[in-house]
């Protein structure tokens, strides 16, 4: 599915399950069940998954254990402070961003971008962010159940 078509969660979540090399996925909350079943479906198909959230989230509840324990192609991300808006990068080709990518409930469609300054904008953040590495799922587990 191309991102002109990708006018609704809907078509997103199919557009993430197509895509073909990498998604960058910042999502603050980890809040949505067909993004995070999207994410972990792209990856078994091994599209490589950056998944960044807020380190709060880790025991917020959420879809980030689901999804951050899936296939080896996902590697997660934990960012120090508030993520201000959810967003995914798909092949870096084009953008969805907006509230309903993180939570469940929303029916607002994403906002849709193919403006190469913004994707080159966002690639070069989350390059930054994850510059550091991965954190290992064992750590994550550790950091979720306080031990």
């Amino acid at each position: 599915m191309c991102s002109a078509h990708a006018q609704s969660t809907g078509s997103v979540v199919q557009a993430l399950i197509n895509a073909r090399t990498e998604i960058i996925a910042v999502l603050p909350k980890v809040g949505c069940q067909d993004i995070a079943v999207a994410l972990k479906t792209a990856a078994a198909k091994g599209t490589s998954v950056f998944l960044i959230t807020e380190r709060a989230t880790v025991h917020r509840g959420g879809y980030l254990l689901n999804v951050s324990h899936g296939p080896e192609s996902i590697q997660t991300y934990l960012y120090a402070g508030p993520l201000p808006s959810a967003w995914v990068l798909v092949d870096n080709a084009w953008v969805a961003s907006g509230v309903t990518l993180d939570q469940e409930g929303v029916d607002v469609a994403p906002t849709i971008s193919q403006d190469a300054a913004t994707l080159r904008s966002l690639n070069t953040w989350a390059r930054q962010v994850t510059a550091a590495g991965p954190i290992k799922r064992p750590d994550l587990l550790k950091l979720h159940y306080g031990k």
